[in-house]
């Protein structure tokens, strides 16, 4: 294997590992739901992490990079609507649309890693940094890059995921308890938290 392709593996499951919104997202989706709900939560973020590479390919990253603040805000925006969700305060009669989409497991992994700003500034700084190749096009390197980060991101969230649903369950804490929520919602602020202060 390729020096640098090593490498970047291994760089990349050391980053995933760390705590950060993405496995904090995971985690907090997980401690209630089945198995199937935590493998759609990782599908969907890991899909927000080839969307991310392909903005990197067309040249697209600095619409993102350039307005971060206004990605901030979606983020937190979209976490305290999460939060009004787990107690209800949402109106479901004028919100029918985005309750379904606030319960999609896939969309909600996806959108809250489409809206992390933190992801498109990491994969700018980080991939050019990875380049294994002084005959493959840039842009192919950047797209094999994106996979091998998609399939071992996918591997770690599945498993976290499997992990905190597994320690969860052994505390005995129903999932329709209000305690649940509280550790969501906990989980949530601690999310919002490290978008603007980490």
């Amino acid at each position: 294997m390729n020096t640098e392709i090593l490498l970047f593996l291994i760089s990349s499951i050391t980053l995933t590992l760390m705590p950060g919104p993405d496995i904090l997202f995971v985690i907090s989706q997980s401690i209630s739901k089945n198995r199937l709900t935590g493998v759609l939560i990782s599908l969907g973020l890991c899909s927000g992490l080839l969307i991310h590479t392909s903005l990197i390919i067309f040249g697209l990253s600095p619409v993102i990079s350039n307005n971060y603040f206004i990605f901030q805000l979606f983020s937190s925006c979209y976490l305290l609507l999460l939060i009004s969700q787990e107690f209800n305060l949402l109106p479901s009669i004028y919100f029918s649309r985005l309750n379904f989409n606030l319960n999609s497991p896939y969309l909600k992994g996806l959108i809250m890693n489409l809206i992390n700003p933190k992801v498109i500034l990491f994969f700018i700084a980080f991939f050019p940094a990875f380049l294994f190749s002084n005959t493959i096009d840039v842009k192919t390197q950047f797209f094999i890059l994106g996979l091998l980060f998609f399939a071992q991101a996918l591997i770690i969230f599945i498993s976290v995921s499997y992990l905190s649903e597994k320690i969860f369950n052994s505390f005995n804490i129903s999932s329709k308890s209000p305690n649940t929520s509280y550790i969501k919602t906990a989980i949530y602020i601690l999310i919002i938290v490290l978008i603007w202060f980490d």
